[in-house]
């Protein structure tokens, strides 16, 4: 049961192309707020960090709220430092009974030594993490030997940099990310081993392409491949199986061992079948932490015996993984938080019929050009909205300046875009009047260097963007860009590496290579490979 766009919320099938990984978290929470007639402001404070992390605020006239990603300011700060430290979490569980692994935290002035004997006096399978690092990283399950543990710490101590780490009993189960806030669970999610589920036709190597072409749908997973490599042919050959295998219909094969390649999981939603004494747990938790009042409550949890064991309490959880599953229903968790800081708009109208865009927002915090930036309101007369496909001669003749002239005069949102078959397509929304006038203008007043043979008009059901911009025909999408580039970078690469093994005398080709032009243009996405490995 995949999903795909189809299956997500109605309202959320049709975002901005450039929203993406974190940034769909701040944009949605946002989004939300502002279609329901709050306004909108985003804000850049030189304490605060830039892009996912940058506040806005939501305003009825009487009252505003402030927010950094999914994260209101109901949370108070000392709920903040209490989350964001582990070992400090755990107390406040501990105190209030929560069940948590067993385990202990170290500070860096503890030598190695000591932490490798807790870890045999522990007993094994065992954890190492660090104590103040988010979205796994630094995080090795599972350790089964002594060896494995002192590799890891080395690993995780002194090639990673986390000098202060957690070393805990390893849970056996699932992973559980469980929103709250309210006191009441919302959304839960199982962060699943990576998986195809067979056809009987395709090999598990081409499934996995298939996958991944779903994944690049997902606007939080869409630069999270699932990659064949040899760990992943090691698990697939303990199960008497390779990636030209081809599992039967309706066969799940997981690709992954438990605890690793986090990035590639599975988020599949399980709100509904969730056990009420797990959401108990995950609602104790978050209360035991003096002035939280929303978060991600995360739990490994034993689905044979029902036990849940809390291992991590997050603040500002990304929310994407509850909006996008890649399995289940998708759950409406930008209108849960909205609903909880801004009661009065829960039966509020919601105007769905519009977006903004959060780009120039994104990119203004980068370059710290700005202090705020307070986002227009959606039009609050009624809106027609209409699509004029044009046939004729229109490149070249600045008509699309003279499109844009008048759309801003009559105030209508929308685009114009030359299309790959040689047409213009031209969407509009505004008032029934000015759309009216619209159709009068393109059709009787053209300038005389544009030649308009045909126009053909039909309804517009689709989300429009406030404002009125010029697309590019169908521009490669950042992902493909990416994609692109980075196998250009690796045949450069692969051949160096054959230069280099031959004999030194081709060392004025490796040379050359380098200093070519697609090398140095290829710097950037190089760094981005290099660091995502």
């Amino acid at each position: 049961m995949e999903i795909n766009p189809e299956n997500w919320l109605e309202h959320l099938r049709d975002l901005p192309s450039d929203i993406q990984d974190y940034k769909t978290c701040t944009y949605l929470v946002a989004l939300e707020g502002w279609r329901r007639g709050l306004k909108l402001t985003f804000h850049i404070r030189p304490s605060i960090a830039i892009g996912p992390s940058a506040q806005f605020s939501l305003s009825n006239g009487e009252r505003t709220h402030f927010f950094t990603v999914s994260r209101g300011d109901s949370v108070s700060e000392d709920a903040i430092k209490i989350c964001s430290n582990k070992p400090l979490t755990y107390q406040y569980l501990a105190k209030n009974n929560i069940p948590i692994p067993e385990g202990k935290s170290f500070g860096s002035d503890v030598e190695d030594e000591k932490i490798i004997a807790y870890a045999e006096k522990l007993g094994f399978p065992l954890v190492l993490k660090p104590t103040n690092a988010s979205s796994g990283r630094g995080v090795i399950t599972d350790i089964r030997t002594i060896e494995s543990f002192k590799r890891s710490l080395l690993d995780v101590r002194h090639k990673q940099g986390f000098q202060n780490v957690i070393v805990e009993r390893f849970i056996t189960g699932e992973d559980y990310r469980i929103y709250v806030i309210n006191n009441q669970v919302v959304a839960a999610t199982r962060r699943t081993i990576p998986s195809v589920i067979g056809d009987g036709e395709h090999t598990i190597e081409e499934l996995i392409k298939i996958k991944n072409k779903i994944r690049r749908k997902n606007p939080f997973l869409r630069f999270r491949n699932i990659k064949p490599n040899q760990d992943m042919r090691a698990v697939l050959k303990e199960k008497s199986l390779t990636v030209n295998s081809i599992p039967e219909k309706g066969e799940r094969i997981f690709l992954r061992r438990q605890g690793v390649y986090l990035s590639e999981r599975d988020p599949v939603d399980i709100t509904d079948e969730m056990l009420d004494s797990l959401k108990k747990i995950a609602v104790s938790a978050m209360k035991s932490i003096p002035g939280l009042t929303q978060c991600a409550v995360d739990m490994l949890v034993n689905e044979k015996t029902g036990e849940g064991y809390v291992n991590e309490i997050n603040s500002r959880p990304q929310i994407s993984n509850h909006i996008f599953p890649i399995e289940g229903k998708a759950r409406d968790v930008p209108k849960e938080i909205i609903d909880f800081y801004f009661p009065e708009t829960v039966n509020q109208y919601r105007n769905e019929k519009f977006y903004f865009d959060f780009e120039p927002v994104y990119q203004a915090f980068y370059s710290r050009n700005v202090r705020e930036i307070v986002i227009p309101d959606w039009p609050k007369e009624p809106q027609v909205s209409r699509r004029f496909r044009l046939s004729g001669n229109l490149r070249g003749v600045k008509y699309d300046k003279w499109i844009r002239a008048h759309a801003a005069k009559l105030r209508l949102n929308g685009y114009f875009k030359h299309l790959k078959n040689g047409k213009t397509s031209i969407v509009v929304s505004g008032s029934p009047e000015n759309i009216d006038k619209f159709r009068n203008i393109i059709t009787n007043k053209a300038p005389k260097n544009a030649q308009v043979k045909k126009i053909i008009e039909k309804g517009w059901d689709k989300p429009i963007k406030v404002g009125f911009e010029f697309k590019k025909s169908h521009p490669k999408s950042d992902f493909d860009q990416l994609t692109q580039t980075k196998t250009e970078v690796k045949k450069l690469q692969k051949e160096i590496k054959r230069l280099k093994s031959l004999n030194k005398k081709y060392i004025t080709e490796i040379n050359s290579i380098k200093s070519s032009k697609s090398w140095k243009l290829t710097k950037p996405f190089r760094n981005i490979i290099n660091k995502n490995k």
